[in-house]
């Protein structure tokens, strides 16, 4: 019976795979204290010599040595913590080139000057009894998100809290949307009382409004004051709809089809999808479209059909389309890259495995700002390439395509504009470049 209920997990696995994933190994980093006034430099783990922690208090320019000990960590830790006095360190997760996040003995793990207090596993963290390696598979998914080689399960905010006579290390469990909480001089778990909750969502409040929205953790910061639901704080997510964020391209493919079919281009900025998910759940509105994909409810999407004069082959060549403000297209249009763009090249491992697309390629721009716009679309198929992901060198050259009738388009919030058609068939020679 053993024998058949481990088959059947292990047959589930492989009709479901994981998310595959590499990273690479961990360099050397510098940690310091909030106030600036303690260091620690970690070594990752190398050869024979293992993971090492570097205390130093800093003045002036100069780094005084305090303590040093040895890290658990396989490779290095994710995260490192430090206390403004520089007495104590927590590390959270493991990273190597092996496994990442939520994986070994030393997810959270506290030291101080005579070595290791203390060091959990994801399954002491969660208290976690049942069969190994299901945890965030079967066990517990609401709360780790699992993948080949890695288990995710919280992020920033994370910080030190000293209140009082009590030193407290504190995680928010960013799936659970509650706090963890231990105490770094026993390594034991603290308890969580309201009065703490409120403290520390007040602290956490702090780091997304002064560092985690302008950062590359903006994503878990609006996340964070979406829960919270501040009155104050929805304006600066509304700020990062209209935010000049790059668009990334990407193609979509039937994966159920036999050649993987080729359905269109997507475009998507990732600050504007945060900011509009988070509004749609401050608001009480629809996330997702009846085909899956989100809906948008404060910005809008575009979408439509790009003809070429024939279909793209491996040659590097870039295909770009472009929303360009008003009713008209001004001449020097290329003197600065729009913000809303579909950008995409065409070389030999561009759809590797998968369908190339045809003469008409379906598209859709995601996240687009209310307005009026005139569409430009260019394949740039002349040497040296002049478009590109985030820049114009120059105008369309001869040897390039161009749309030339291009049209123009009026988008309200919330509104999908569709069967938008664009020629770009229009080929630039020396007499008419």
């Amino acid at each position: 019976m053993k024998n058949a209920a481990a088959l059947l997990v292990f047959l589930t696995i492989l009709s479901n795979p994981l998310p595959a994933d590499s990273w690479a190994w961990p360099v050397e980093e510098d940690y310091y204290s909030q106030n600036k006034e303690f260091v620690a430099h970690v070594t990752p783990a190398k050869e024979a010599a293992k993971a090492k922690l570097e205390m130093f208090q800093i003045k002036d320019t100069l780094r005084t040595p305090l303590w040093q000990c040895t890290l658990g960590n396989e490779g290095a830790p994710g995260y490192v913590f430090i206390t403004d006095d520089g007495g104590y360190a927590a590390t959270v997760n493991e990273n190597n080139n092996r496994v990442h996040g939520g994986m070994g003995d030393y997810v959270i793990a506290f030291y101080t000057k005579t070595g290791l207090v203390k060091n959990y596993s994801l399954e002491q963290i969660f208290h976690y009894t049942g069969p190994p390696n299901m945890l965030g598979i079967f066990e517990l998914a609401h709360l780790v998100s699992r993948s080949v080689s890695g288990r995710f399960w919280a992020t920033m905010p994370m910080f030190f809290d000293r209140k009082g006579d009590k030193l407290f290390f504190c995680v928010w469990l960013y799936r659970g949307k509650y706090w963890l909480a231990w105490d770094p001089t026993t390594g034991d778990e603290a308890k969580t009382t309201d009065d703490l909750k409120e403290r520390w969502n007040n602290i956490g409040r702090k780091w997304a409004i002064n560092e985690g929205i302008s950062s590359h953790s903006y994503g878990i910061a609006v996340e964070f004051l979406t829960h919270l639901k501040n009155p104050e704080d929805r304006k600066l997510i509304e700020a990062l709809l209209t935010a000049e964020d790059k668009f990334y391209t990407q193609p979509i493919h039937d994966w159920s089809s036999q050649d993987k079919t080729f359905v269109r281009f997507d475009s998507t900025s990732a600050k504007r999808s945060a900011a509009e998910q988070a509004l749609a759940l401050w608001d009480g509105k629809p996330l997702t479209e009846k085909d899956g994909s989100q809906k948008y409810n404060y910005l809008a999407t575009v979408s439509g059909t790009l003809n070429l004069p024939q279909p793209p082959q491996p040659d590097q060549s870039r295909l770009c389309l472009y929303l360009i403000p008003g009713e008209k297209i001004p001449g020097d249009w290329c003197a600065k890259v729009p913000i809303h763009r579909l950008t995409t090249y065409f070389g030999e491992y561009s759809f590797q495995g998968c369908q190339w697309p045809g003469a008409e390629i379906p598209f859709r721009i995601q996240g687009v700002t209310p307005g009026t716009y005139t569409i430009k679309a260019v394949w740039d198929r002349a040497k040296p390439y002049t478009f590109g992901d985030d820049y114009i060198k120059g105008p369309p050259q001869p040897g390039d395509c161009e749309s030339k009738n291009a049209p123009t388009i009026t988008v309200k919030a919330g509104q999908k504009v569709e069967n938008v058609n664009i020629d770009c068939t229009h080929k630039l020679t020396e007499q008419s470049g």
